[in-house]
Parts: C-alpha cells; sequence; structure tokens
C-alpha cells in the first residue's frame, strides 16, 4: 500500500501560544470512545440508518437532498447538509430522524458535511472558509474561524487570517485538532492543514503537486476514536496523468483495497465502516480495525457510526 509519508511533504506541528486571539476552547480531556451503535448512512441522497449488521434499515430524511450524516458525540443527534433548490444548509435531527431543524440559513454552505466539538456544543462548516455555530436552538449566526498559519512554504507571515477549506473538515475526540483540506498554498495545489483551537494555528499536515511531491486527491478527513487520522487517497502519478486512479482508505493499520472511500471508524475501534465502488456499485462495507474481515452490508455510502455510552 501507497503511503503519504513517503512523497508527500509534512511539517511537525509547532506549538506557540498567540495571546488574545484564542477563538474557542474546548475540553481538555474530551473524547468520545464508546460502544458501537447504528450506522448512519446515504442512499440516493435520503439519510438511512442501519445496525452494525447491516439490518433494521430505517430512513430520516424524504424532503430535498440530505447527505454527510454525522453522529454527535453522544450519539443522540445526526448533523447533515441538506439542499433544496440548489440551498445547501447544515441540519440536524434527532437518532431517530424526529426534531429535523436548519442550524444555517444562509444557503452557501459548501463543505462535506458539519464536524462537531467533542462535547457536542458547537458544530464546525465551510462556506469556502471555516465557520462554527452552536449546535442546540437557539443557533445563532454562524462565526468566521481564523487561523495563523505555520510550517507551509509560504507561512511564517505572522497574519491572522481566514482558514480556507475545500469541502472536507474534521473535529479530533480529544479536541485538539481540526483538519481540514484546501488550496491555499502559494506553491503546493493542495495540502491538509491541523488547526488548534487552543492556539489557533494552522500547521501544514501535507502537501500535494507543485510539480515535486506527486499529485494526490484527498477526500474525506476522519478520525479515530483513539485520535487516529485517517483519509482517502488518490494517487494521481507523479504529474497527475492518472485520472483513472483508484481510492484508497490512509489509517493507520488498516490494509485498504481500490475502490474504497470515506472511512467511519467504530466507536470501539474495533471497525470500520466504509463505502466501496469496485464493484460499480456503492457499497456500504463493515470491515475489522486492520482491513481484514470485510462484508457487504448494504447499497449506500457516506457512512458514520453512532457511539453509545
Amino acid at each position: 500500500m501507497r503511503t503519504v509519508r513517503s512523497i508527500v511533504l509534512s511539517w511537525v506541528l509547532l506549538v506557540t501560544t498567540i495571546a488574545g486571539v484564542v477563538v474557542f476552547q474546548p475540553p481538555a480531556d474530551a473524547s468520545y470512545p464508546g460502544a458501537d451503535g447504528r450506522i448512519a448512512f446515504v442512499r440516493a441522497s435520503q439519510i438511512y440508518t442501519m445496525s452494525p449488521s447491516g439490518t433494521n434499515v430505517r430512513k430520516l430524511t424524504h424532503i430535498g437532498r440530505n447527505y454527510r450524516p454525522k453522529w454527535s458525540p453522544d450519539g443522540t443527534r445526526i448533523s447533515y447538509i441538506h439542499e433544496i433548490n440548489g440551498r445547501r444548509d447544515v441540519w440536524v435531527m434527532r437518532a431517530y430522524g424526529g426534531g429535523q431543524r436548519a442550524v444555517t440559513r444562509t444557503g452557501d454552505v459548501t463543505s462535506a458535511g458539519a464536524t462537531w466539538s467533542p462535547d457536542g456544543g458547537t458544530l464546525v462548516f465551510a462556506t469556502s472558509q471555516l465557520q462554527r455555530i452552536r449546535s442546540t436552538e437557539p443557533f445563532g449566526s454562524p462565526t468566521e474561524v481564523n487561523g495563523l498559519p505555520t510550517g507551509g512554504y509560504c507561512d511564517g507571515d505572522g497574519v491572522l487570517g481566514p482558514v480556507y477549506v475545500d469541502r472536507f473538515v474534521a473535529w479530533s475526540p480529544d479536541g485538539t485538532r481540526i483538519a481540514v483540506f484546501d488550496h491555499s498554498d502559494c506553491f503546493f495545489d493542495d495540502r491538509i492543514d491541523m488547526y488548534n483551537p487552543a492556539t489557533n494555528e494552522l500547521s501544514q499536515y501535507a502537501a500535494s503537486g507543485g510539480d515535486c511531491c506527486g499529485y494526490y486527491d484527498w477526500t474525506d478527513l476522519f478520525w479515530g476514536p483513539g485520535n487516529q487520522f485517517g483519509y482517502t487517497e488518490r494517487y494521481l502519478g507523479e504529474y497527475g496523468e492518472d485520472e483513472d486512479a483508484q481510492s484508497r482508505i490512509i489509517y493507520p493499520g488498516f490494509e485498504s483495497l481500490d475502490g474504497d472511500a470515506g472511512g467511519a471508524p467504530s466507536p470501539s475501534g474495533a471497525f470500520l465502516a466504509l463505502t466501496n465502488t469496485s464493484s460499480g456499485s456503492a457499497q456500504i462495507v463493515r470491515a475489522n480495525a486492520d482491513g481484514t474481515g470485510r462484508k457487504v452490508l448494504t447499497l449506500g455510502y457516506q457512512p458514520d457510526w453512532q457511539p453509545r455510552h
């Protein structure tokens, strides 16, 4: 399995306190592992849930297009993107589909889902730039999240500014990092950054392109219950020539197969739910944490696993 570390650049996170510019501070000991609950997923632009064995399937949404379900840390709610008439907003609902509410009403959400803070009180998403908002009513208005870039090819000017996001954003269970995918570097084509909510630092994790490091297509950023970071990767070749490259999941200890995408570690850490398209249709697959013991559960995509406490 090809790993990103052997080809792309990576930088160690620099820890520097930025006085007077802290945006928000998650609990230092926050985390949300737990027992393995239901799996939320999408089929034909509607959200469903099912048991970990693929049985007891329930349809939760019916109107408009709905996708990218994300369970709250306590497993009682689901955030998702609701799209109707071309307007995309963050919504939330209860675990069984009731209480559906619009969190944002601007219609301009660009991120692939909204990610929860470890305490469940905040949702982070993107409108090309990183935004945060309360997860419970009254939701209020979104607030722009600013970051101080460090460690990138062109970073280091010491200017606090917007955190740019292209679709993918994921908050770690311990609250210390928010992973974002973007194109904000002046030299490389794509980069994955780690934003530190406590210090506002935005540290480059990996970079691709710029005719130096090979070309990677990165999607579906996610975290495991022990703060293991993962994502979907397509290696497009040294110069981006392999447009038909197959996707694989990059996650510690997981042996991925061609066509794997997404990645939703179970709260117990024993399993990974994912999407595989190698058969020609999108299927939800459950695998052991090392990639063995694969079982097709149902047709669908974008799985996410409910924690139960």
